[in-house]
């Protein structure tokens, strides 16, 4: 610390990345350069996700836990939970500092993993992240580490970047999905606007049986036939 162990920097100046945006900001409206284009941070759940452990718990905790970058209402199920509330929300968090403290600056997570990659809890759960990296409107996202070429977490980011071998993409305009409960389904959807087509990701987190699936379109006209892909 800056002061010493007895006056830590927190005590003076607060959490310390609105401090350092602050700061960063301060310089630039000085000296008229901007040192930072980007805040970025590393990401691993806490409750030990981030192994290969696939007990039937893990896997519902895996399917929970993403709520930790996006839900104001998810109370983190780590030692996290017991820290001011516990509530992470970390993507909207993430774009609150930038925009109360250096507004223009980028965010990002540049380094998270789930686990279970060669599982299919690792599969959806990679599928679930991506889709909310989207929907949240994160700049950047880096996984840790390049998964095995036939695991299904390989395969559901696939799904994303290449889903047919031809290089043909999830969209990159988002739109407005909801799911009636993001532990046992989650959906995202996305224009794509290099031919206007709509895309739709639908996750089945139940560990059992079959996920019966209902899309509704609203505001959107569709025309020629409809691909669909799967992750089994």
């Amino acid at each position: 610390p800056e002061h010493g162990w007895d006056t830590p920097d927190h005590d003076l100046h607060g959490d310390f990345i609105p401090y350092y945006l602050t700061q960063l900001k301060a310089h630039e409206t000085g000296t008229g350069h901007r040192l930072v284009e980007g805040l970025t941070l590393h990401f691993y759940p806490q409750a030990g996700q981030f192994s290969n452990d696939v007990s039937t718990s893990m896997q519902l905790l895996r399917n929970r836990s993403t709520r930790s970058l996006w839900d104001p209402s998810y109370v983190d199920e780590s030692w996290i939970g017991d820290v001011e509330g516990g509530i992470v929300r970390l993507i909207p968090r993430l774009k609150e500092w930038t925009a109360n403290h250096y507004p223009g600056t980028k965010v990002g997570i540049t380094e998270y993993n789930w686990g279970a990659e060669n599982h299919i809890n690792g599969g959806t759960t990679q599928a679930d992240i991506l889709g909310i990296f989207g929907r949240e409107g994160l700049d950047v996202g880096v996984r840790w580490v390049t998964s095995a070429a036939q695991s299904p977490a390989y395969k559901s980011s696939k799904m994303y970047r290449n889903y047919d071998g031809n290089q043909t993409r999830f969209g990159d305009l988002t739109v407005s999905t909801t799911a009636p409960s993001p532990d046992d389904v989650s959906a995202f959807a996305a224009l794509r606007s290099s031919d206007r087509k709509l895309t739709v990701m639908v996750i089945a987190k139940r560990l059992t049986d079959t996920t019966p699936v209902t899309v509704s379109l609203a505001n959107y006209l569709p025309s020629g036939a409809a691909q669909r892909w799967q992750l089994t």
